[in-house]
């Protein structure tokens, strides 16, 4: 019984959690993308500001060929907003690393403690 109700816990914790770095992914690139169009009308475009937000995210040197209007937005955004693409990392991080957890704890609750 113990053994079940903690399997549980665990279980909605790290399904909250990851709902929250889906959430948080997702609402971090679209301020960022809103806040690339409020500083050139270039990237009020949806693709061009993504683009520009993945490269700034990425801990990646930029790629050679880049246009330069692409390449002044990812340095103004590593400049102004690095504490939110930090965010924007480590949500990207956690969005992958908690399904495997998850999947993971669904096999040890059906192979060890025979929960689901």
């Amino acid at each position: 019984m113990d053994k079940t109700v903690l399997f549980w816990i665990l279980f909605g914790g790290l399904g909250f959690a990851f709902a929250l770095a889906v959430q948080m992914r997702v609402v971090t690139a679209l301020v960022l993308r809103r806040a690339l169009g409020a500083w050139r009308e270039a990237f009020v475009d949806r693709q061009r500001a993504n683009r520009a937000v993945v490269l700034a995210a990425s801990s990646a040197p930029l790629p050679d060929g880049l246009e330069s209007e692409t390449n002044e937005a990812v340095t103004h955004l590593r400049g102004t907003y690095a504490s939110a693409l930090g965010h924007l990392r480590m949500a990207r991080r956690y969005s992958i690393v908690l399904p495997i957890l998850l999947l993971g704890l669904v096999a040890v609750g059906r192979t060890v403690l025979e929960v689901i």
